[in-house]
């Protein structure tokens, strides 16, 4: 079967368009965006994957939905990226070039344990790197490149104004360092 014979159905149809504007969507995310039953909903889904027009990724107790395969770097970021409070510290670093925890705790106003949990998360999926200044952490982006692109690949899935901001300033300084320097 083709993809345009499988989304005949209005329902797959839906979930496709779903999935579509929010790659790496949760189950129940999606349930309660299409108001459908679940097991109605895992029925649609099980066939799209197995007819290859969806991919599904299990995460911990997560299971992600894509319209196209993303590698697995990629998928780490987006996984992230996904999440509002994660979202937000890797666009204030990402916007800074660098973040001491301290402004972190200070911007965020979270609790050190979450903002901690939040940062050990980001830093074990190589997606932050910790840097230890005597009795300071600083954190960068490991891979900019990569966070940027996965952010500007799927910034209509966010619908944040903060992506917009950290994406412009990321642009506007990131293609300034490579401006050749006049002599």
């Amino acid at each position: 079967m083709f993809k345009d014979e499988i989304l005949e159905n209005e329902r797959r149809r839906k979930i496709y368009a779903a999935v579509e504007g929010s790659p790496g969507i949760h189950l129940r995310e999606l349930q309660r965006i299409l108001n459908m039953p679940l097991t109605t909903l895992e029925y649609h889904l099980s066939y799209m994957a197995r007819k290859k027009i969806l991919f599904a990724e299990t995460e911990g107790h997560h299971k992600r939905y894509y319209t196209k395969p993303l590698g697995p770097e990629d998928k780490k970021v987006l996984a992230a990226l996904r999440q509002k409070r994660m979202r937000e510290i890797v666009l204030i670093i990402l916007a800074n070039g660098k973040a001491k925890y301290q402004l972190l705790a200070d911007l965020l106003k979270l609790s050190h344990s979450t903002l901690s949990s939040y940062l050990k998360y980001l830093v074990s999926n190589n997606i932050l790197v910790k840097d230890k200044i005597g009795y300071e952490n600083l954190y960068t982006i490991r891979d900019e490149d990569r966070v940027a692109k996965v952010l500007t690949a799927y910034k209509p899935s966010f619908l944040d104004r903060l992506v917009d901001n950290a994406l412009d300033i990321w642009m506007e300084t990131h293609f300034r360092k490579e401006e050749p320097k006049p002599t």
